[in-house]
């Protein structure tokens, strides 16, 4: 189970640690689910509906492995349409117990230009810049990476898709009312099959979703406590395995939907050449 932890936080953190590195309106302040009390599963499918409206949203990211000594904290401001865009910053990276300082930074995605700050790529920018930027279209023909697909996982934190896979759940409940973030919320709790999760999904998702889970752990449950505002909008939601073999677990705390952002490049003379090539051979630029 501990590629189940490696899975999970490489698809879940993917918009920030894995970048990083190289790789409506707003809901109201108060209220609960209203006079007419859900079913979960009723109040699953609705949030799932309405923040499937969203098109923008803030998420805090914590992924923690207490048995192996890993952890990821990572927050961003994102837009899912028209276009992807977002910026956001890996503020905690560990493995084993050790922190790795050389992996933190900020990347900002804008007009199919990949941005970003981090101590461990400066050797590969050009100039001494301390910001590098790549252009996904010309990296995909120059090096055959898709950077664009790499870029294209921080939609795995879209809470519509998150609570659509919840509600494959066979046991899900409510546990009461309490407040997450000065928010009043309902708290539901529950498992799912990764095979009832994923039968939830578009059959185009459901295929790269996937992708995050090892062969052959379809029936493997994922354990889940998601908080729901009184518009039906996850405001936190944390996840893990639900056999408790792994210490590994995933939580996202969610703000600001709706809400109007700007997303700007860096200044111009901030920014330097970056050698995909360099970065794959392990080759630092001179």
């Amino acid at each position: 189970m501990k590629r189940r932890f490696v899975v999970a936080a490489g698809s879940a953190a993917m918009g920030t640690a894995l970048v990083l590195s190289g790789c409506s309106g707003t809901g109201t302040e108060s209220g609960t689910t209203g006079a007419v009390r859900l079913s979960a599963n009723q109040a699953l499918l609705q949030s799932s509906q309405k923040t499937g409206q969203a098109d923008s949203f803030k998420a805090e990211l914590t992924i923690s492995d207490a048995e192996g000594g890993g952890k990821v904290r990572a927050n961003g401001q994102f837009r899912l349409r028209p276009e992807l865009t977002f910026n956001a910053r890996l503020d905690e990276f560990s493995h084993g117990g050790q922190s790795m300082p050389g992996l933190k930074g900020q990347a900002i995605y804008t007009g199919d230009a990949l941005y970003a700050k981090v101590p461990q790529l400066a050797r590969f920018v050009a100039d001494g810049k301390p910001w590098l930027k790549v252009d996904v279209n010309q990296a995909a023909r120059q090096t055959g990476i898709d950077v664009r697909e790499l870029v294209g996982q921080v939609q795995k934190i879209n809470p519509a898709e998150q609570t659509k896979m919840f509600t494959g759940s066979k046991d899900a409940r409510r546990v009461g009312e309490e407040t997450v973030d000065g928010v009043r919320t309902t708290h539901y709790t529950g498992t799912v099959t990764v095979q009832d999760a994923l039968s939830r999904l578009d059959p185009q998702i459901r295929e790269k979703v996937r992708e995050r889970y090892p062969r052959g752990a379809s029936d493997e449950k994922i354990a889940f406590d998601l908080w729901v505002d009184g518009d039906q909008l996850p405001r936190k939601l944390v996840s893990k395995d639900a056999a408790g073999r792994t210490g590994g677990t995933v939580t996202v705390v969610y703000s600001d939907y709706g809400r109007s952002f700007s997303v700007n490049p860096p200044p111009a003379d901030e920014v330097g050449e970056f050698s995909l090539d360099a970065l794959v051979n392990g080759r630092p630029r001179n």
